[in-house]
C-alpha cells in the first residue's frame, strides 16, 4: 500500500472521529423552544377613591363605605380622587352626601359627594319631596338655645285675637300648635351635631316641611311670632309614625307617614285613614 492511500485512509478516519463528535455535542444540546418566552410587561398602576358598596343618592357616607383601590395610571381620569393628590380623600368625605347614584367599584368623584357647609348640601339633605324652610328664632323662642340640628320641634303661634262681648271688645293674646314633630335641618349655617356641643345659639333655624306646611309657616309667620317646642328624641324613632301635624283653622288636620330607612336613607309613604 502506497504512502499517499494511507494519508487518505488517515484523513478519512479523522474526518470521521470530528463528524461523530460534533454529532454528539448537537444531539446534548436541549431542543429550541418553539414558542418564543415573552417578558409580562410592567403596569403603572395608582390608587383611586372607590366605592366598596353601592351607594344611594341622599345617603350619608360613612369609612365602610369607601376605600382605596390601585387602578392603571393611563386609564386614570382627571375627576377621581387619588392617593397622590388627595391622601386625606377618604377622611375628608366621610360624613359627606351622595349627590348622585354609585356604584359598588365604581371610582368616586368631588362631585357627586358634597360636605357640610358646602353648597348644595342642604338639597342633598332633604328627604325627597320635602322643602327647607327658615324661621327667625331667639333664646326665647328656640328653648333656650337648645335645640340642634337633627332635633324634632313643635311650632307655635302666638298671635293676638280679639274677644267681643256684645259691645265690650277685648284683645288678648292665644297661642296654639300649628305644626308637630317637624325636623330641624340647621341652626344659623351649623349642619350637623358636634359630639361636645351642649347648646347652639342661633337667630335662624331651617326647618323640613313638605309644600302645604311650608305656605302654613310662611302665613303664621305673618300673623304672628312663632316659637319653637323642642320634642323627644324617642319621637325620632324609625318605627314611629312621623311627618307634621297640620293644625289649621282650629280643626287638627294629621298627616300621618310611615318612615322606612333603606341604605341610610329615610323616605316618607303616605297612610290613609281608615
Amino acid at each position: 500500500m502506497n504512502i499517499g492511500r494511507i494519508a487518505v485512509l488517515i484523513i478519512a478516519g479523522i474526518a470521521a472521529l470530528g463528524a461523530a463528535f460534533l454529532v454528539r455535542n448537537l444531539s446534548n444540546q436541549p431542543a429550541p423552544s418553539t414558542i418564543a418566552e415573552v417578558a409580562a410587561p410592567q403596569i403603572n398602576v395608582g390608587q383611586v377613591l372607590v366605592a366598596r358598596k353601592d351607594i344611594s343618592i341622599g345617603q350619608r357616607v360613612t369609612p365602610e363605605d369607601l376605600s382605596w383601590q390601585d387602578w392603571p395610571r393611563e386609564a386614570l381620569n382627571v375627576a377621581f380622587l387619588t392617593h397622590q393628590k388627595h391622601a386625606d380623600a377618604l377622611e375628608a368625605y366621610t360624613g359627606a352626601i351622595a349627590r348622585a347614584d354609585i356604584s359598588a367599584g365604581e371610582p368616586i368623584s368631588a362631585r357627586k359627594l358634597v360636605n357640610p357647609g358646602e353648597a348644595g348640601f342642604m338639597a342633598a339633605v332633604l328627604s325627597p319631596g320635602m322643602r327647607a324652610v327658615s324661621v327667625e328664632i331667639s333664646v326665647e323662642t328656640g328653648a333656650g338655645g337648645f335645640i340642634l340640628p337633627n332635633d324634632r320641634v313643635d311650632v307655635l303661634l302666638t298671635e293676638e285675637v280679639q274677644i267681643a262681648n256684645g259691645e265690650d271688645v277685648r284683645e288678648v293674646f292665644a297661642a296654639r300648635t300649628i305644626l308637630e314633630n317637624v325636623r330641624i335641618l340647621a341652626i344659623d349655617q351649623s349642619f350637623k351635631q358636634v359630639d361636645d356641643e351642649d347648646v347652639v345659639i342661633g337667630s335662624t333655624a331651617t326647618l323640613e316641611l313638605n309644600r302645604s306646611d311650608s305656605e302654613l309657616l310662611a302665613h303664621a309667620e305673618a300673623s304672628g311670632a312663632l316659637s319653637l317646642a323642642l320634642r323627644s328624641v324617642a319621637d325620632a324613632l324609625p318605627n314611629a309614625f312621623a311627618g307634621a301635624q297640620s293644625h289649621a283653622t282650629g280643626r287638627a288636620s294629621k298627616e300621618k307617614a310611615l318612615v322606612l330607612y333603606k341604605y341610610g336613607n329615610s323616605s316618607k309613604l303616605a297612610l290613609k285613614d281608615q
